[in-house]
């Protein structure tokens, strides 16, 4: 009897923390700020936030939660996208309508994995590289690099795509050119990503907005990086992330009150992102090259 229940605690220890090894995509606590693009002459460009309904629906036997949008960048109403998802162990499952669910993202895939496509028209794609990356949060996520005849895509663990929303469902396909350009991906409100070539998200439902550049000096350098702050400025953390995103460098305790000194010796060549965060949760971001002469 002791050998059963021990069997069975075991069982259910290892089942959480296989829950617990994914950071959750289906969630309400997740949000998605995107451009809406369609190329067909007269359709204009639009903001809309997604999320997931928080009530779950029960469709075919399983619990799934709608996705919901909004183009208020304040608040509702929110409206059904008439897509459900749910996930389970990794996997990110889509329904739509009469048909099939279809399996959009598996973070148990490693490099020589496949998932075929949804139909004649989708590519076979193939694992290339299995990587962590981390966003703004300094939180480690699985990045799955995939290839096939179409090119390149990733999958990022607990938000999906970076580039175009949930693009993973229609890959490599002949749909009607309709995309969804992520302008920004936060998590309990706070922002965890925000595209490059934007200097805020545009909403209100977000903290930690980007506030501009930082200056930094010398840039290139290869020893020393000099962030320049105003007298009324006070750093609390810097983040230094390479081209593939990957953390390379965190400091959050400075010796002084007056511009910021990071050693960045060591690091490899190359182009790198910083993000400044400041008292007061907003953020700043610099772009710097590293030079090992």
């Amino acid at each position: 009897m002791k050998t059963i229940l021990f069997t069975l605690l075991f069982l259910q220890a290892s089942f959480l923390l296989a829950q617990q090894n994914y950071l959750p995509l289906v969630s309400p606590q997740n949000e998605w700020v995107v451009d809406f693009v369609h190329p067909s002459p007269g359709w204009p460009m639009y903001i809309q936030r997604y999320t997931f309904d928080a009530d779950s629906v029960l469709l075919n036997g399983k619990y799934y939660h709608e996705l919901i949008y909004s183009n208020s960048m304040s608040g509702g109403p929110w409206v059904g996208d008439g897509t459900f998802f749910r996930e389970a162990e990794g996997r990110i499952f889509r329904l739509f309508g009469n048909l099939p669910e279809q399996l959009i993202y598996d973070f148990n895939m490693g490099i020589g994995d496949s998932l075929p496509g949804f139909g004649p028209t989708q590519a076979t794609r193939y694992v290339k590289e299995v990587e962590a990356i981390t966003l703004l949060d300094g939180t480690p996520r699985k990045r799955i690099i995939l290839e096939s005849v179409c090119g390149e895509s990733d999958w990022i663990e607990g938000s999906g795509q970076l580039d175009d929303l949930f693009y993973s469902w229609n890959f490599c396909t002949t749909a009607d050119g309709t995309h969804y350009y992520i302008r920004c991906f936060s998590t309990n409100g706070e922002l965890l990503y925000l595209r490059p070539d934007l200097s805020g998200c545009y909403t209100t439902s977000t903290t930690n907005l980007a506030q501009g550049k930082v200056l930094v000096f010398p840039n290139p350098t290869s020893d020393v990086l000099t962030i320049q702050l105003d007298d009324n400025q006070t750093i609390t953390q810097v983040f230094l992330y390479n081209s593939l995103g990957q953390k390379v460098l965190s400091q959050s305790e400075f010796a002084t009150q007056g511009d910021i000194r990071l050693s960045v010796r060591g690091l490899p060549s190359g182009y790198y992102t910083g993000t400044v965060f400041f008292e007061g949760n907003t953020l700043g971001v610099f772009k710097v090259a590293i030079k090992n002469w």
